[in-house]
């Protein structure tokens, strides 16, 4: 279950509880797990120095209409087969 999943990965980067409740209170649980996921693998890959900020910056693109979480997948995943 990657929600389970993204409740302890989360702190494992330094996302805070409260930004983790925040991200599920605006995408629901099931987008702020996808978001986390991007999340973890960019700071893993060290394109992310700030988790919480990033994080809370995909929840303003949100309020905007201007996440889209399906682009960034792919992205990711076409990058690592062309790589």
């Amino acid at each position: 279950d990657l929600h389970r999943v993204s409740c302890k990965l989360g702190p494992m980067i330094g996302i805070s509880d409260n930004a983790w409740g925040q991200v599920q209170a605006q995408l629901g649980p099931k987008h702020a797990s996808h978001a986390l996921a991007l999340v973890f693998d960019k700071h893993c890959s060290g394109e992310v120095k700030s988790p919480t900020g990033y994080l809370r910056g995909m929840m303003r693109k949100e309020r905007e209409g201007e996440l889209h979480l399906e682009r960034s997948f792919f992205g990711r995943i076409i990058r690592e087969v062309s790589v």
